[in-house]
């Protein structure tokens, strides 16, 4: 497939109706990957509302990629500030991509790659020098999307289930 090279802009709250399908969407993907995800409608206004509040809160960002048809991704970004004492200053205070989304008919055109360059450079304005974000292991076009943007594995976490669940 061709790039596609869409502008980027912050959301407005004119694009609230295509982020809360975007954010229905992108939750289903992750539900059918794994058992710990609700069905996306469920939940996609109180999550979308937990973004906007975050990166409110923490010097965010909601960024859209829009084509000539509308809208075809966004990215959620914000700088988190911990206190953890094990770990170094600049590991304490690091830029945090929440959420990352492309439209089924933009992905593989290079569009994540797009949002993340633009998160990493709002990020960076404002003083990070790390960042990251997470995925589910079972995601592996979205963890090749950020592997290909230059991230690397920095935590794993692993789960087992135990009971009756």
């Amino acid at each position: 497939m061709d790039a596609l090279r869409p502008a980027l802009r912050d959301a407005t709250a004119a694009d609230r109706a295509w982020l809360l399908e975007a954010v229905a969407a992108l939750n289903d993907h992750e539900r059918a990957l794994h058992d710990t995800r609700l069905p996306g409608a469920a939940m996609a206004a109180a999550y979308l509302a937990t973004i906007e509040r975050a990166t409110v809160d923490q010097d965010g960002s909601i960024v859209l990629a829009v084509a000539d048809d509308g809208p075809v991704g966004f990215i959620a970004c914000r700088v988190e500030r911990g206190d953890t004492p094990a770990e170094t200053a600049d590991s304490n205070v690091f830029g945090y991509v929440s959420d990352a989304y492309v439209a089924p008919a933009a992905r593989g055109r290079g569009v994540a790659g797009l949002l993340l360059a633009e998160a990493e450079r709002r990020l960076r304005a404002l003083g990070v020098t790390r960042l990251r974000l997470g995925s589910l292991a079972a995601n592996t076009a979205a963890i090749r999307a950020y592997r290909k943007a230059g991230f690397a594995d920095y935590e794993v976490v692993l789960e087992k289930r135990v009971g009756g669940g």
